[in-house]
């Protein structure tokens, strides 16, 4: 590894870089129009995307509580007829 490439009495951690190391521009430095452009893009296809999988998702929540509302009711029903027949069963031991 090579010695300080910085300016002499910087010994920042930047600065000390191996040779065969080669810096690249930190996502703060833009390369231009054209890569920001690129990037908007992509961004706003991964936005539609994502809003297409809520919409999706939406839609099986709706599914499930109209399936949970039906299972529940149906629950319902059969825990009054249980508690019927228990106590018919009661009244029988009698």
């Amino acid at each position: 590894m090579s010695k300080d490439k910085g300016k002499p009495g910087n010994q920042s951690s930047k600065s000390m870089l191996p040779d065969n190391v080669i810096p690249f521009p930190n996502v703060r430095k833009r390369v231009g129009k054209k890569y920001r452009q690129e990037e908007i893009s992509r961004i706003q296809d991964m936005l539609t995307l994502c809003d297409e999988d809520m919409a999706t998702i939406l839609g099986q929540i709706d599914q499930l509580q109209l399936e949970l509302t039906s299972l529940t009711h149906e629950y319902e029903k059969l825990t009054e007829r249980l508690k019927h027949l228990l106590l018919v069963e009661d009244e029988s031991d009698d």
